[in-house]
């Protein structure tokens, strides 16, 4: 009886549909910071919890005109609900300093709403969409002059234990003033994709691809490059350093920049 009752057990046990609960991909601070890159993170902050991504950034533009704008502290937090798989988000206005054809100009920028969703995951990816509306609060020269809607799906694929690939869809509906000063809207859709490597157990390295549908009002399309470095300092802490180039020839006109940035997770 011992052996019947010890085998009917094993076989029930293998019969037993409860699939293995899946670890969850989005817990470290390093699947939840969005900076420095085009494309964003899937991955939600869960309940209890709040990012806040800080950065400063110098964009050299060259050519006819051209000069110099920095920008800090970019923050942007985001922070979990009662819902796991939902967060939502806050881009407080940035100050701007700026340099073109001998004029400096300085001044803040407009501020962001959005929230995420988290649609699954599973053990090699993890797929969501987010959408955002910038509110036309900043002042002159360093605001679009009117709302502006964004709309995102995004994805992560880990490839193997040190490399991934991620990247984001995103369409917007944009504005901005033209060369006579007129305020314009237009659209532009932007695929970006993300290729990372680990180098370390706390640290990788990200080579990264956008295309701009459009640059700009009456504008054509536009490429940017940039690639860096991500480094968990603590569970609750990362740093990050990036440079990127726009191949792209506008009005004469190319621009690179450098980057870096401190996020924090509670």
């Amino acid at each position: 009886m011992t052996l019947i009752a010890a085998a009917l057990a094993v076989a029930l046990a293998a019969a037993d549909p409860t699939p293995t609960p899946l670890p969850d991909p989005c817990g470290s601070i390093n699947s939840l910071v969005t900076r420095p890159t085009i494309s964003t993170s899937p991955c939600t902050v869960r309940p209890h919890h709040v990012v806040m991504e800080n950065g400063w950034s110098n964009t050299i533009t060259t050519g006819p005109g051209g000069g110099a704008a920095t920008s800090f502290a970019q923050t942007f937090i985001h922070f979990g609900t009662w819902d796991p798989h939902l967060e939502f988000s806050i881009t407080p206005p940035s100050w701007n300093r700026a340099t073109a054809g001998g004029t400096l100009i300085e001044g803040a920028s407009d501020m962001n709403v959005g929230a995420k969703y988290e649609l699954g995951y599973d053990v090699k990816a993890v797929w969501g969409i987010n959408a955002q509306i910038s509110i036309p609060s900043g002042d002159v020269g360093f605001s679009a002059g009117g709302p502006q809607y964004t709309g995102n799906f995004d994805w992560t694929y880990q490839l193997d234990d040190a490399s991934s690939l991620a990247g984001t869809v995103s369409v917007n509906s944009l504005t901005a003033f033209d060369a006579s000063g007129d305020l314009k809207r237009y659209s532009t859709v932007i695929p970006a994709v993300v290729l990372s490597e680990g180098i370390s157990s706390d640290s990788q390295v990200f080579g990264e691809y956008a295309y701009f549908t459009s640059a700009g009002p009456t504008l054509g399309s536009k490429t940017v490059i940039d690639f860096g470095i991500v480094r968990v300092m603590t569970p609750n802490t990362q740093a990050d350093v990036e440079y990127g180039f726009s191949p792209t020839i506008i009005a004469g006109q190319k621009q690179h920049f450098i980057g870096v940035g401190l996020s924090f997770m509670n």
